[in-house]
């Protein structure tokens, strides 16, 4: 069938994505931050959409979202066109000019401005602070793998603009089931990847748009969602890692359970300022199977935090992953910068060190803590992480890294190892 013959079709899922756009518009405002939840509510309305419509529609909201987060915060601003504008410019930097859907938008909303040179040229001006992105960022991917060759920040912001890849992590023992439930399901093999750590645990990436969530095992706990760069925070864990961690900011504790995984041994205690979240949290440790742990609501910003119970005083180790910008999850999640008002990553950054500082006393001689961010600034990251040394004689860095997965279609997160002596 021409493309003319598949017009209807184009029409309908364009009327489709822009619908729910001017939706996620009105809402994001309040507390629509869950995209995903969002896409999931809104496809009631179309019933009629099989596996491949819903595929091709979500793609294409996150498209017309990666493509706004470039245009919003450029210096073409100003010539930022409707939602429709945004979903041609996004299809386009994926599929090209010959793609079907974008001819049909091409002919239906043109443009005076060649959209794909647009995006091209303000990759990197669209990204909000690009100046603060550190340079570790190339060189640490260089180095932990040289087969990538030559890998620029400019390579790095052009992938910003494409969609990744869905992250799976297998709990062991649960490789061969998932796969054949994956089988029968149709979909293509995952990629596998198997992290660098005595664990052996395997990453697995799949394409965007299918319901994983869906899938049987999910909700027993066979695996968890989770990008490859979270996974990899394993590859930075001391390797005499023993006794009881502290998560500071476990949110819904997709990062301990990772912990848990890899460390069985590991005594836990979680903390988070949101009483939801740790309740979420709880319900994700339940999925697996998980009831050994501990938990408290305190925040790690006030200077005489709550008290917590039969919490030791002191501990082993401590997961601070701190609140920070996000920029490092903008690719797979562009709604997240669209929130609100654009963010200052210093403020963040004074945020980070006095955290750092109030938990540094929980954690004994000897010890650990391990500090971690989605972010690419370096004022969030090794600057902060310079000036708590420079403050603490008896800190020792043991190491800091960027856990760049962008190259394999994931995020980006830092994290630093620092040894109390």
């Amino acid at each position: 069938m021409g493309i003319g013959g598949q017009s209807g079709r184009w029409t309908l899922r364009t009327r489709q994505v822009l619908e729910f756009l001017e939706f996620w518009a009105g809402r994001n405002r309040t507390a629509a931050s869950d995209l995903s939840g969002l896409l999931r509510e809104y496809a009631r309305k179309f019933p009629q959409m099989g596996s491949r419509d819903r595929k091709e529609w979500s793609m294409g909201v996150y498209q017309a979202l990666r493509a706004q987060r470039i245009w919003t915060s450029s210096d073409r601003a100003a010539d930022y066109a409707p939602w429709a504008q945004a979903l041609t410019a996004g299809l386009l930097a994926m599929h090209g000019e010959d793609h079907p859907w974008v001819v049909y938008l091409l002919e239906q909303y043109p443009s005076k401005m060649d959209l794909q040179s647009v995006l091209q040229e303000n990759s990197s001006k669209g990204f909000p602070h690009s100046d603060f992105i550190s340079p570790r960022l190339v060189d640490d991917i260089q180095s932990q793998d040289p087969a990538e060759g030559t890998y620029g920040i400019e390579k790095w912001l052009q992938e910003q603009g494409l969609p990744g890849m869905a992250w799976l992590r297998i709990r062991r023992g649960y490789e061969t089931v998932l796969e054949e439930r994956i089988h029968q399901q149709g979909w293509a093999a995952p990629l596998k990847f198997t992290l660098k750590h005595p664990s052996a645990l395997q990453a697995w990436a799949m394409p965007l748009g299918l319901a994983l969530n869906e899938l049987e095992g999910y909700k027993e706990g066979w695996f968890e969602m989770q990008d490859f760069s979270c996974q990899r925070l394993v590859e930075c864990m001391p390797a005499n890692a023993a006794g009881r961690w502290l998560d500071a900011c476990a949110g819904s504790g997709g990062k301990t359970l990772l912990l848990h995984e890899a460390y069985p041994d590991l005594q836990w205690f979680v903390t988070d300022s949101r009483a939801s979240i740790l309740q979420e949290c709880s319900r994700r440790f339940q999925r697996a199977g998980w009831r050994n742990y501990s938990r408290a609501l305190t925040d790690w910003l006030n200077s005489e935090p709550a008290e917590l119970g039969s919490f030791p005083s002191q501990f082993d180790g401590v997961l601070l992953d701190a609140p920070c910008s996000g920029s490092g999850s903008w690719r797979n999640h562009p709604h997240l910068q669209l929130l609100g008002p654009p963010m200052n990553p210093l403020e963040f950054a004074e945020k980070q060190g006095r955290m750092l500082a109030c938990l540094w006393s929980r954690v004994r001689s000897g010890g650990y803590l391990l500090y971690a961010t989605c972010s690419v600034y370096s004022c969030e990251n090794e600057e902060v992480v310079k000036a708590f040394l420079a403050s603490k004689e008896d800190s020792h860095l043991r190491l800091d890294r960027y856990l760049n997965a962008s190259p394999q279609g994931g995020d980006t997160l830092y994290a630093a190892l620092i040894q109390k002596k």
